[in-house]
């Protein structure tokens, strides 16, 4: 009969060895290294993470089995390979272990979030036209459970850390990785245009990964040129776009051919009719650096202004704390696109892991969104759909003004 100490003790040397490098695959994807590098360490790292076991095993077979059928001990004798790696995981998983634990507490949202609404959408249920583009994509959207052709649109409202003159009730629409491959048919892309027009936002912004290949820069105008906004539609660049290579000049010609302004370029500064303003930035790090014009200090942008941030990762959060930015629009992660009940996101393209892989955060002075996205070059969601979100402004004065907080009311402002 097998005894449960030496299950219990493979089982938490397994999930130490699994944590460790699941830590060093979420990171890889945040160093800025070239694509191709990133790729290959991310298969080595797989691949590290499932050989290593089955070797020390096999190495190990005799002594191992002896120990896991016919004795009662914590740990085997005479297993010597297992014996290094088995406490070099269990190491791992005493320090890593806490570490993702208190990450878990991220999961539930920051008082910020003062009220949320969420729609959900199977978008085959309102498009007739086939919304895969190849034959894989179409297979894998008939797995149980894959998310990718649904789309959840969320009204949320946020409370800003600070008073800021002439922003409450501003609404943002924040979209990120759009991932134009083919994958996915305009059909998907077009849906998704309707509903945040549904929506009449003040001002749009796109977090990059707009487009992956050259041949779907045809899509650029009929689809983004519908984005319209009385305070216009702001975007940078991520990764994925970076692999346009040479052609990267021409997504962005197409764009501010649009009418829309790109933030990776320069600061953008907008007048509101109300009397305030909106301070813009972007940050394209690790990835990109395009960034022309001199950052001004911080005592050139008026401290009655919004001050907004725009990333493609929720990795310059440490960016926009030092910058003061009261808000932080991101994206990149896809918010894991696995999320387990009770768990959340295990897999997420960060250097703090999944810690920030969707939501909600406040790290003081800086509120920060991170979007799920719309698509990605990896068809597969599980408890994770597509997102649009509608962010709507609220500050602490609103409060004394007696407006009404925590539901859906008539902004403060007017564009129209």
């Amino acid at each position: 009969m097998i005894d449960l100490a030496p299950v219990v003790t493979a089982l938490f040397v397994l999930i130490g060895n699994c944590g460790f490098w699941l830590a060093c695959f979420n990171r890889v994807n945040s160093t800025g290294m070239p694509r191709r590098w990133t790729k290959r360490s991310e298969k080595l790292l797989v691949s590290l993470c499932f050989s290593i076991p089955m070797l020390v095993f096999w190495l190990d077979a005799i002594p191992l089995w002896h120990w896991l059928t016919q004795t009662h001990d914590w740990w085997p004798q005479g297993a010597r390979w297992f014996d290094s790696w088995g406490k070099f995981s269990l190491v791992c998983l005493a320090i890593l272990g806490p570490v993702w634990l208190e990450s878990r507490r991220w999961i539930l949202p920051p008082a910020n979030l003062m009220s949320k609404q969420g729609e959900h959408f199977h978008v085959c249920q309102h498009v007739d036209s086939p919304l895969t583009g190849t034959r894989f994509t179409a297979f894998l959207d008939r797995l149980p459970g894959n998310e990718i052709t649904q789309l959840e649109v969320n009204r949320k409202q946020l409370m800003l850390p600070r008073p800021v003159a002439g922003v409450d009730g501003l609404k943002i629409a924040h979209i990120s990785d759009l991932h134009f491959t083919g994958q996915l048919t305009r059909e998907f892309y077009r849906f998704m245009v309707d509903r945040l027009l549904d929506l009449r936002p003040d001002l749009i912004a796109i977090t990059g990964d707009i487009i992956d290949y050259r041949s779907c820069l045809p899509w650029i105008a009929p689809l983004l040129g519908r984005l319209q906004a009385p305070l216009g539609c702001i975007y940078l660049l991520g990764n994925h776009d970076k692999r346009l290579g040479d052609h990267l000049l021409e997504l962005t010609s197409l764009l501010q051919s649009l009418g829309h302004i790109d933030v990776g370029l320069r600061d953008h500064y907008i007048k509101l009719p109300s009397g305030g303003s909106i301070a813009i930035e972007g940050n394209e790090l690790p990835w990109l650096n395009r960034h022309q014009s001199q950052r001004a200090g911080d005592s050139a942008i008026a401290c009655d202004s919004l001050r907004l941030g725009l990333s493609h990762s929720p990795d310059q959060i440490v960016w926009a704390r030092t910058r003061k930015m009261d808000l932080l629009l991101a994206g990149h992660t896809h918010g894991g696109q696995v999320r387990f009940p009770g768990i959340g996101p295990i897999v997420s393209p960060s250097r703090f892991g999944s810690r920030f892989a969707s939501g909600l955060f406040y790290r003081e002075p800086t509120l920060m969104h991170v979007s799920r996205g719309i698509a990605g070059t990896h068809p597969l969601r599980w408890r994770c759909p597509p997102e649009l979100s509608l962010l709507t402004l609220r500050t602490p004065h609103s409060e004394k003004s007696g407006q009404p907080l925590g539901r859906d009311v008539s902004p403060a402002l007017s564009w129209q």
